[in-house]
């Protein structure tokens, strides 16, 4: 089995997508602590007019102390949804693709549930069927496995047996990929370089949530997940 990880995440961007593919299955980290401050889980970005479109998810925090992703609950649901579902009309209303995903957003969104992570795996579902990709997620706290760092996805990774583990890229100067292959577990890197492709308005930016990237092409997007990435295998 290959196997790769990573936290739960808010529209992520094809970096997320790509070694999603590239696996077959991904692990959730949900029963890791919600970082403090700046983190992708529960942001990204989107193209409007002016440029880059930051769309953050408000979680409840007051009282909360450090929290797991699998504990976070919205802030003021309904009227995050108003907005966030506006500013997706107004800057992809024209896509070809866009009414089908819009409808199926707005359903999961009004869903009368505070709960962040099953909004995010919803959304996460959705954008797998639009881009078919069938690769499962599992759910780390479904595992029951607990812990930190490079120690978390060993155990997970013997868990699931695991013959092989992909890591982003960034990762091999973060993570003590050593210990996996140690345990006679493969680690390759994969190597996301976000495609130029023709986007609404302007100037081309970089990197945005995947769902930008679906806007302008649809299922072809999934093609240039493959042509933009490689797997790296470090030396030992």
């Amino acid at each position: 089995m290959i196997l790769s990880f990573s936290q739960p995440a808010f529209i992520p961007w094809g970096g997320f997508f790509s070694r999603l593919t590239a696996s077959d299955c991904m692990v959730l980290l949900d029963d890791t602590l919600f970082a403090r401050g700046y983190t992708f889980v529960n942001r990204n970005r989107l193209k409007g007019a002016g440029g880059e479109v930051w769309n953050t998810v408000p979680i409840v925090k007051k009282g909360r102390g450090r929290q797991r992703i699998k504990d976070l609950e919205i802030y003021d649901k309904s009227r995050w949804a108003a907005k966030f579902l506006a500013t997706l009309e107004q800057n992809y209303a024209k896509s070809i693709y866009f009414s089908k995903v819009f409808k199926e957003l707005t359903r999961l969104l009004q869903e009368e549930d505070n709960r962040f992570l099953p909004m995010i795996i919803n959304i996460l579902e959705l954008m797998k069927t639009g881009l078919s990709i069938n690769t499962p997620f599992m759910l780390q706290s479904g595992l029951g496995i607990q812990g930190q760092g490079t120690d978390l996805l060993l155990d997970i990774a013997k868990e699931m047996s695991a013959g092989e583990v992909i890591l982003p890229y960034p990762a091999r100067s973060l993570v003590e990929w050593r210990k996996l292959e140690e345990e006679g577990i493969e680690v390759q890197f994969l190597k996301y370089q976000c495609p130029v492709y023709p986007q609404f308005r302007g100037d081309f930016i970089s990197c945005l949530s995947m769902l930008d990237m679906f806007f302008c092409l649809g299922k072809d997007s999934t093609r240039l997940l493959g042509t933009h990435s490689s797997l790296i295998k470090e030396k030992p």
